[in-house]
Order: structure tokens, then C-alpha cells, then sequence
């Protein structure tokens, strides 16, 4: 049931590139993930488990899984291994600017804020699903956490 979606933004490319992952199977945290591993200092295989875990809003009507998969590619950039205070601050101000970016377009950073829907609930799980929430706004709405992450990493 994967559908080719349109996004509309000057930067088809990146939109193009989450949506194809999508309709491969990936997860919104791993489409974030994998369109930016070039971008990032770690192995494909690693970070890609490292989110596998991160999807719809960990089911507990949490953060988005595409907004954690962001969160990771932020700290995998620009995060340390060890105590820092400078990569730290780094780090929080990439988080703070990412954050801030993404509210002015969506109302909250959880699932339900962001659908309206709280998918925990089998009557709001089985309308995301005929209403094509999952396969038509939530890559599209993953488009957009990737262009935010293009324009925040430099």
C-alpha cells in the first residue's frame, strides 16, 4: 500500500528522496536517518538500528519518529563521545533551531498533536489508515523535517 506523494518545496530532490524510502518500507525515524547518513559521522547499518526503534511516536502517543530521527542525525553531527561543553552547546542550539523550525509548521512535536489522531487508540489507528495519514502525511510531513535538517546543518 505505498503511494508515490507529492511535496511541494524548492528542494524536490531531498522530498523526492524521503518519499522513495518511505514507499521502500522505512520507517519515518530511518527515512530521516538514512537521506542524511552522508551528512553524518556513522556507519549506515548502525544508525539505521539505532532508530529502528523510534517510529510512531514510540506508540505511546511521544514524539514523532521522524523528529527523533532529526534529534540523532543532530547529535550524530554534531554531538561528542565524551563530556564537552562546546560540542554540548552545539548541539542544543542545532536542537533548539530544529525544534523551532518544525513548530512553525506543526502544532506540537507528539503524534497526536501533530495528526490530531492518537494511533494508540485502535478507532483513531484505523482512521489514520483509511484517511491515508500514513501514507500520504506523514512522508510529507518527514519531507519537511529533512529540509529543515538541510538548512540547520552545515
Amino acid at each position: 500500500m505505498f503511494l508515490t506523494v507529492e511535496h511541494d518545496d524548492a528542494s524536490m530532490g531531498s522530498s523526492e528522496e524521503v518519499i522513495r524510502l518511505y514507499n521502500q518500507g522505512y520507517d519515518c525515524a530511518q527515512c530521516i536517518v538514512k537521506a542524511m547518513i552522508d551528512r553524518i559521522d556513522c556507519d549506515e547499518e548502525t544508525a539505521m538500528k539505532a532508530v529502528s526503534s523510534m517510529s510512531m511516536g514510540l506508540l505511546e502517543g511521544s514524539i514523532c519518529g521522524g523528529i527523533l530521527g532529526a534529534l540523532a542525525v543532530i547529535g550524530l553531527k554534531y554531538g561528542s563521545a565524551t563530556p564537552d561543553a562546546s560540542t554540548t552547546g552545539i548541539t542544543i542550539i542545532k536542537r533548539a533551531q530544529f525544534l523551532m523550525e518544525f513548530k512553525k509548521k506543526y502544532n506540537g512535536l507528539t503524534c497526536p498533536e501533530i495528526m490530531g489522531l492518537d494511533v494508540r487508540k485502535d478507532e483513531d489507528n484505523l482512521r489514520a489508515f483509511k484517511e491515508g495519514i500514513y501514507d500520504h502525511f506523514c512522508p510529507n510531513m518527514a519531507a519537511d523535517i529533512l529540509e529543515i535538517l538541510e538548512r540547520i546543518i552545515e
